[in-house]
């Protein structure tokens, strides 16, 4: 686990970022940061599940040694959404931060977290605001497997840099590709309608040649017989004179 450029002081204060400072060392942070981000890099910037955490806190844990409390998974989870308050708090500021961890986390959650994520395609997803009715204490298994609402926060103004598309545009894309898909459907109707019609031309006129070819048959043949009557009728007639 590559913790350099990370500071590894012991004592208990200066941790940043809110919440209980005293149970956490800038050691301690530093070695969560990285166990953190390396599975949420992992991940696909996607949110941890419960063994995921566990695997945190033990990395973290195994970093000191049981000289101290051990971690819980919980914990770690807690102090990480504190790291990132922390840094919207650090990132108003004017720049450059003095908070030792800030370039770590803005590596992970920050506007350019997403430049070298690379998309194999683009989708176009419209999706409603939800609103709970239900408001209480949630399971602590449950909580992880939930959107991270700070990460959300600190990246949901570059939503639309990421995505390319505002909500309108995305609509506006989607009823493009509906007209479009509808011209495509006429055409492809109009020319079956066409071929067939081309078809029954074709069948008519065929029709019709044939009942032409059969009809001068039958006259051809008429004439044969009408023919052939009247030269037996002028040999009868010559006989008898």
């Amino acid at each position: 686990m590559n913790l350099r450029g990370l500071p590894h002081i012991t004592h208990s204060s200066g941790g940043g970022g809110g919440g209980r400072e005293d149970c956490w060392s800038e050691g301690a942070t530093g070695t969560l940061i990285e166990a953190w981000g390396d599975r949420y890099l992992r991940l696909n910037r996607g949110n941890l599940r419960q063994k995921d955490w566990q695997e945190v806190a033990d990395a973290v844990n195994s970093r000191q040694n049981g000289a101290k409390p051990r971690k819980t998974d919980v914990q770690c989870k807690n102090r990480i959404d504190t790291l990132k308050k922390k840094y919207k708090l650090e990132r108003a500021k004017p720049p450059p931060s003095k908070w030792p961890f800030f370039k770590r986390i803005d590596s992970l959650i920050g506007a350019n977290a997403s430049v070298n994520k690379k998309h194999s395609a683009v989708t176009f997803t419209i999706k409603p605001k939800a609103t709970s009715f239900l408001k209480g204490p949630r399971s602590t298994e449950s909580s992880f497997g939930d959107e991270d609402g700070d990460e959300d926060e600190v990246r949901k103004e570059h939503r639309v840099e990421d995505v390319g598309l505002s909500d309108g545009a995305a609509c506006r894309e989607l009823a493009r590709a509906i007209l479009k898909f509808g011209e495509i459907y006429e055409r492809i109707e109009s020319s079956k309608q066409q071929q067939m019609m081309e078809l029954e031309k074709q069948r008519m006129e065929f029709t019709k040649d044939l009942e032409f070819q059969r009809m001068n048959m039958l006259v051809d043949a008429q004439l044969e017989m009408e023919k052939s009557k009247r030269q037996k009728h002028l040999t009868r007639s010559g006989k008898k004179h």
